[in-house]
């Protein structure tokens, strides 16, 4: 009993006295692998086991595919009723705009109809490539129109322009259906007096 208790008191005095007991063994640094050799290393497996050669074919496709034909413009349908508005320009400068000279265009906080200055003389249309109505519509259009673009919100771009035999323009992103408010095609933008008219039509 009495060596037990020498025992416990031993273990609670002595803790306090740190003492170098030195080393035991041999001792080897703590090294992390390389990432850079690890890279190259995985680079290296790929162009081996021909991994990076499918990458590059698969990249180069969806290039070619995105290129022919982009992705859909979201939100926008067939028109099954006529709309027309009144699309205005005007805008507000948030910085001073001068022509390279000094000279200022237009100084910042001013509002200004670009329309005033530049007429628009083109006529726009926008339609879906894969939509036979829209592209007969559209070539009975153009037999009476003289200044126009043609841009596409869905549809494969080549195959279109063969049909119309026309140059053909896809509006990316949906930015300019966006900015015009377009929601259904065939649509066509043209200036009327210091506005753009915008009309989305129904096709019998």
């Amino acid at each position: 009993m009495k060596i037990g208790k020498i025992l416990l008191l031993l273990c609670v005095s002595f803790p306090s006295f740190s003492n170098d007991l030195g080393s035991y063994g041999q001792l080897f640094p703590i090294k992390e692998p390389d990432m850079m050799d690890l890279i190259k290393s995985r680079l290296n497996h790929m162009q081996e086991d021909g991994e990076m050669d499918r990458i590059k074919q698969k990249a180069e496709k969806n290039v070619k595919e995105h290129a022919v034909r982009p992705p859909k413009v979201p939100g926008v349908s067939h028109a099954n009723k006529d709309r027309t508005w009144l699309y205005d320009p005007t805008f507000t400068a948030d910085k001073d705009i001068t022509d390279g000279r000094g000279n200022y265009i237009i100084h910042a906080g001013q509002s200004i109809n670009p329309l005033d200055k530049i007429p628009f003389n083109e006529t726009l249309f926008f339609i879906d490539g894969d939509n036979k109505n829209e592209v007969d519509w559209l070539k009975s259009k153009l037999k009476f129109t003289i200044n126009y673009k043609i841009i596409l919100v869905n549809g494969n771009i080549p195959q279109t322009s063969d049909k119309l035999d026309e140059q053909i323009y896809f509006d990316q992103y949906g930015v300019m259906v966006n900015k015009f408010g377009i929601k259904n095609t065939p649509a066509e933008v043209y200036q009327e007096k210091n506005k753009l008219r915008v009309k989305e039509i129904k096709i019998p």
